[in-house]
This record gives structure tokens, C-alpha cells and sequence, in this order.
């Protein structure tokens, strides 16, 4: 059985050997993702080296994403965790002043954060502790802890409700991206991505190398939220990033934003990824939780295009572990059907109209698989957010365009040497299909292209393959 939702695994300590990053890889990895706030430029080439190395002996290409720091807050200049009290007075400061009575942190951007009150919250390392403010100034803000636990370097700190006045793409970021798009990254998210802004500015940094990476959006405040549908419309997908979102909004109702996000990234035929704690727990133990298990279901359920692990593989014990249980996870959800958001996804061109067709003409005659030839990776990516049944195998000739259809779900991105002859183009696709995916037996295929022979031309075919 083939799954259909992608898993992007996040790089770190944990798995940063070529061993590890190819164990990975065999247990259902699709993508790699780096996180550029805890990863220099080195060590971010050495994993696109290793990664590119792979992809040359697989039949299948893995992906490369780079995740962006943003314009984010974190606890900066602290050499050893240091523990906190309910009741305790904290202080706030852009640099370190001698304040009496309490125990003071140095954070970063401090002095662009907007909209901030007295009686609002600041919550420290992703929610584990909460202030509340008691007293702001020009120099500090002077908070009371509300819970137990220990402030460390380099931790994120949320005040929800407040807006920071500062770019999603920092000086930092756009050195990280031009250093990867020289290497040969695939995909970017654009983190704290709050208006459609953020994502002309990013294209407009890109300039001609916008033809070659997609970049996500991640939605990660209230003001991202108020503006989903612009951001989903401008951009190749929206990554769902539980861990500020469930700061940045009510944690309850963090369910019902996942489900509403990935309704509108499918509105506008955009992929989605949902990210954050999928196997929370499995970063100090060998087996998820059950509520894990549901959760994942229920992303597969609502039709997210991949998952992505964070923590799980970067720091965590068990990997190799965690990429077994999602990929299991996956396929056992996928029995079921989806809540069909689809649906609503709203055609624009004819090459829409063409991939509905193929869809649905594979539905009726109860094809077992979608074939496409495909150079840019368009046609492809387009029949996927038609979310069909069976297997879309898709072929090319470009290995920038195979590598990012490794994000698509339903797709499996397949290199193959087109033949000016579009007969001989079949016969080697089917080829592959027997001797690399063993598949046998009669079958029936729909065969999509645009390629099927020097001039271009739109086509579907029914084949048998026996």
C-alpha cells in the first residue's frame, strides 16, 4: 500500500548522520525540513549534500525544506536554565540591568513588540509557563509567574494578542534562503507569515528563482489567521503551526482553527501541512500516546497534504521510531475517507477542468492508478488536490520538478527520460512500474500528459497494463 499524506521529518543532533538521514528516508520520510534558528549555513549544506547524494540512487527523490527564523522573540544570554516560582517577579529587558527583587531576562526585539497591556499574558517556551504583565516602561516589561518551571537560552516568547513591528523575512533569512537556493533547496516556510505582504515581499526577493521553490506560509498568530485566505491564494501551500497558534489563540478552540485552515488551503487548491507535537511524548518514549494516534488520524481525516515532525527527530530519542509510527498511523487513516474539502476547490483554468476530468473518468472506470508525464510538476500537483482514491504516479524529466512533488500527497515522483517518441515514453514508465513498484496483474491507468511529444499537446488516455 502506498501512502498518500507525506511526512517531513525535521533534521537535528539526533539525526544528522548520513545513516541516519537514509534510515529516515526508508521508514517514509519525504521531506526534510531544517530549522534555521537552530542551524548554521554549514551544517545546513552538509544535510542538502547528504540529502542530494541519496536522491541520486532512489527512484523516489526526497525533498528540502528551509524553515526561516522570522522576526522571533527568545530568551537570549542565559548560560544555565534557571528555575522560576509561582508568584515570582520577573522583569523583561532588551539588556541586562541590575533590578532588585527580581529575576531579570534579556530577550530579543523587545522593543517592537506593539499593542502590549498591563494584565495581558507573555508565555515563555511555547506555553509550559505563563506570565502575567504587571507594569510596562520604556526600558522593561514586569511580569508576575503564574507557574513553575525553568526560563533557559533561546526560548520563544509569546505575547498573544500583541503584534511585532518588524518583516516576517529578516537580513538573517534572506541570507539563509540565498545560501540554500544555491545549494538546491526545494521549499521554503516563511515563518510568521501574517499578510499577503510577507509572501510579495519573499517573491520579490526570489525573483526569477520564484519558478523554482514553493514556499508555504506558516500561520502562527491572530493576525495571520484574519488574513489565511489572502495568504493561502498567494502562496504554493500553508503549514498549520500548532505551537504559536495554540499560544496565540485560545488552546480549545486550536482543533477547530487546524480544521478551518485546511478547508482553505483546499478552497484554493494550496497544499497544507499540519506541524507541532504530532508525537509529543515520543521524543523520551518508544511509543506514542493514544491521543497521538487520533490526532494524526484526524489531519489524515481532514485531508492535510503532509505532517511534519519537529522535535521528534531533531532532539528526540527515538527517530527512526516516530517516522515508523507516523507512516503506520498514516496509512491505517487513510482506509477512511476524508471530510472531502475538495470539493470546494475552485477551478480557474482549462488544466483544472483537465485533472477534475481525469479524476473522475479514473473513479468511474475504477482505475488503479493515475499516470502522468509531467516536466514542470504542474499537471501533477494539480490532479492531487482532487484528492483521488488511487496512486498518482508521476514522471519527468527535471529533477528540480521531481524533488518538489515529493511534498504533493497522493503522488509518487518518479525521474524518467522522456522519449521523443511518446509510445516508448509509456512503455518505459510502465516498465518502471513493474520492476521498481513490482506492480502486476491486469490494471487499468489513466495516462495524463502534456508531453507527449515534441509539440505540445493535452491528453487522456485509458491504458491497460498487464
Amino acid at each position: 500500500m502506498i501512502k498518500k499524506t507525506k511526512i517531513i521529518s525535521t533534521l537535528g543532533p539526533s539525526c544528522d548522520s548520513e545513516m541516519m538521514i537514509e534510515k529516515l528516508c526508508k521508514k517514509g520520510t519525504n521531506v526534510f525540513r531544517v530549522n534555521m534558528s537552530h542551524t548554521d549555513q554549514n551544517t545546513l549544506g552538509k544535510y542538502i549534500r547528504v540529502i542530494k547524494k541519496l536522491n541520486r540512487s532512489n527512484i523516489n527523490s526526497v525533498g528540502i525544506m528551509v524553515d526561516t527564523q522570522g522576526p522571533e522573540i527568545r530568551t537570549k544570554g542565559i548560560s544555565n536554565p534557571i528555575p522560576i516560582s509561582p508568584k515570582d517577579k520577573i522583569v523583561l529587558v532588551k539588556q541586562r540591568k541590575k533590578i532588585e527583587s527580581a529575576k531579570t531576562f534579556c530577550i530579543d526585539n523587545i522593543e517592537y513588540l506593539k499593542g502590549i497591556k498591563v494584565g495581558g499574558k507573555v508565555s515563555l517556551d511555547n506555553g509550559a509557563i505563563e506570565l502575567k504583565i504587571k507594569n510596562i516602561s520604556k526600558d522593561y516589561i514586569e511580569c508576575e509567574s503564574k507557574d513553575e518551571g525553568l526560563i533557559a537560552n533561546r526560548k520563544h516568547v509569546n505575547f498573544p494578542g500583541a503584534r511585532l513591528s518588524l518583516p516576517s523575512l529578516t537580513r538573517k533569512d534572506k541570507k539563509d534562503i540565498k545560501y540554500g537556493i544555491e545549494k538546491g533547496i526545494d521549499f521554503i516556510a516563511l515563518s510568521f507569515c501574517r499578510t499577503k505582504k510577507d509572501l510579495d515581499e519573499l517573491k520579490k526577493f526570489l525573483g526569477k528563482g520564484i519558478n523554482k521553490i514553493e514556499v508555504f506560509a506558516k500561520i502562527e498568530d491572530q493576525q495571520g489567521l484574519k488574513n489565511a485566505e489572502l495568504i493561502a491564494n498567494a502562496s504554493d501551500g500553508i503549514m498549520v503551526a500548532r505551537g504559536d497558534l495554540g499560544i496565540e489563540t485560545d488552546i480549545t478552540n486550536l482543533p477547530y482553527i487546524q480544521r478551518n485552515l485546511i478547508k482553505t488551503g483546499a478552497q484554493y487548491g494550496k497544499k497544507t501541512v499540519v506541524a507541532t507535537q504530532l508525537l509529543e511524548t515520543m521524543i523520551d518514549n518508544p511509543h506514542p500516546s493514544r491521543a497521538e494516534v487520533s490526532d494524526i488520524a484526524n489531519a489524515v481525516y481532514e485531508g492535510a497534504d503532509a505532517l511534519m515532525l519537529s522535535g521528534e527527530t531533531s532532539v528526540g530519542k527515538y527517530p527512526i521510531e516516530c517516522v515508523k509510527y507516523l507512516s503506520d498511523i498514516v496509512l491505517n487513516a487513510e482506509k477512511s475517507e476524508t471530510l472531502h474539502f475538495e470539493s470546494n476547490f475552485r477551478q480557474k483554468t482549462d488544466w483544472h477542468t483537465l485533472a477534475a476530468t481525469s479524476v473522475k473518468l479514473a473513479t468511474k472506470i475504477n482505475a488503479d492508478a493515475i499516470v502522468v508525464l509531467t516536466r514542470s510538476g504542474f499537471t501533477a500537483n494539480i490532479i492531487s488536490r482532487y484528492k483521488p482514491k488511487m496512486p498518482i504516479y508521476a514522471f519527468t524529466n527535471n529533477r528540480a520538478s521531481q524533488s518538489k512533488l515529493s511534498i504533493t500527497s497522493t503522488v509518487e515522483n518518479i525521474y524518467l527520460r522522456f522519449s521523443k517518441n511518446h509510445e516508448a515514453t509509456i512503455s518505459q514508465a510502465f516498465d518502471l512500474l513493474k520492476n521498481r513498484y513490482k506492480i502486476k496483474g491486469k490494471k487499468k491507468f489513466i495516462v495524463i500528459s502534456g508531453v507527449f511529444s515534441d509539440i505540445y499537446a493535452d491528453a487522456i488516455q485509458i491504458r491497460n497494463f498487464i
